[in-house]
């Protein structure tokens, strides 16, 4: 494994572009031009099934929603695919945007969703922080956009490694830094057969933060680095936000019944779920079940297969509803807030891979897994204390049935964030950005 003591000297240097970086990026070109009647036909697609929004389409193609900046200020670009990455990024982003006001960030995700949630970010209103969908990877899209945006340096995070953003990067000397970067075991098996690509690729990382100690060991297999020691930046996160009034408004409106929230759920769960807490409020009646499919544009297909009132078409449950769809953008904390206990999605049917179960301890709530939490291996090793594993549906009615459920501690922030300021400072301090 590449030792933090070489981060000072990797700090100031640029990727070399290396004999085989050139030929990547000519094949990746030429592949990029070939694929636009494809990519075109793929983004409507997308469109009509409610994934792509029509006015904003044009971004995935590299033209922008919106002007640079018109001041001389510098620009930090910032990627995250979705909504848990933008969330875990979204406090460092906070803090550069304090330390610098000169400083503009430009944050692009991969789904609508996410960039719903840098929207909400306050420092959206005030024009320092942007958001852009990210173009499809192809290098005279991503050449057009970096002609535009002008970044001074580039913060990917988890496992975010396009092999036309990274190459062009490393041409460019734009310099890149990954932030609780992943390789799971499956994209570890996927990439053993080409192992120089990937090496090649992330040559054009000034630096790697691992999100755990198995991530690095992955990593530094592969001989990838510089590699800092592992920290979670969802370790790191604050509690999600609440309306503290809504709150009140719908506790007083929901009167005294125990609220089940079922998070960030996946196609073939919601069915497993509701069968379970059916089967508990036969000697629990006044549970109520929250839905909160990670993906909303579901909300109305569940609400109408469930017979469930949708939050997104202000319904409230009465006292025959015992199921509730929430499919509203960012309520989750809310719900949280509100709920007795929570189940947390994507983990009850192969292939699974879990959200962050860290959300609901935050607010100390009796928290539930399924079997499939790959993505969280070691975070769920560390809270093991705190999570209730139930590996089907007959385990998970067997928890909803206990009345009284230990609240679990809630988890201690780590200084990943304040680690991951300094390092990005310290890498874009060349070009003046502070």
């Amino acid at each position: 494994m590449h030792h933090p003591c070489r981060m000072e000297h990797a700090m100031g240097r640029y990727p070399s572009f290396t004999p085989l970086a050139a030929p990547l990026l000519t094949i990746w070109s030429l592949i990029g031009h070939a694929a636009m009647p494809w990519l075109r036909r793929h983004a409507r697609k997308r469109l009509q099934q409610g994934r792509e929004n029509r006015t904003r389409l044009p971004e995935r193609f590299a033209r922008a929603g919106m002007p640079r900046p018109s001041h001389d200020g510098p620009l930090l670009w910032v990627h995250a695919a979705s909504v848990g990455e933008s969330r875990c990024i979204l406090p460092v982003v906070s803090q550069l945007l304090a330390d610098s006001p000169k400083l503009t960030i430009l944050m692009t995700t991969a789904t609508l969703t996410g960039g719903e949630t840098v929207a909400a970010h306050p420092a959206s209103h005030t024009g320092r922080l942007i958001h852009q969908l990210i173009p499809y990877d192809a290098p005279h899209l991503l050449e057009r956009f970096m002609a535009y945006w002008q970044p001074i340096g580039l913060v990917l995070t988890e496992s975010e490694l396009w092999p036309g953003l990274l190459c062009l990067s490393r041409q460019k000397k734009l310099p890149v830094m990954l932030l609780n970067a992943r390789l799971s075991p499956r994209s570890a098996a996927r990439w053993r057969w080409a192992s120089p690509l990937l090496r090649h690729l992330l040559e054009a990382c000034h630096w790697i933060m691992p999100r755990s100690m198995d991530d690095a060991q992955a990593f530094a297999r592969f001989g990838i680095g510089p590699l800092l020691p592992p920290a979670d930046l969802k370790e790191d996160s604050p509690p999600l936000p609440f309306d503290a009034s809504e709150a009140v408004t719908l506790r007083r409106q929901l009167e005294e019944r125990s609220i089940f929230v079922a998070a960030s759920t996946h196609p073939g769960e919601e069915e497993i779920i509701i069968a379970a807490a059916r089967q508990a409020k036969k000697e629990r009646p006044d549970l109520l079940t929250v839905i909160i499919p990670r993906h909303p544009e579901r909300g109305k297909e569940l609400a109408q297969t469930h017979q469930a009132p949708c939050r997104s078409k202000g319904q409230v449950p009465g006292g025959g509803d015992d199921v509730w769809i929430i499919d509203t953008l960012g309520e989750v904390g809310l719900f949280f807030q509100l709920a007795e206990r929570v189940f947390i999605g994507n983990s009850l049917v192969p292939p699974g891979g879990g959200h962050n179960p860290l959300e609901s301890l935050h607010f100390r709530r009796p928290t539930a897994i399924g079997p499939y939490m790959q993505n969280w291996t070691a975070l769920c090793a560390r809270h093991a204390g705190s999570l209730h594993p139930v590996e089907h549906q007959e385990a998970l009615a067997r928890w909803l049935k206990a009345r009284h459920l230990p609240s679990p501690r809630p988890p201690q922030q780590n200084q990943a964030g304040r680690q991951a300021i300094r390092l990005i400072k310290d890498t874009i301090l060349t070009k003046k950005a502070f």
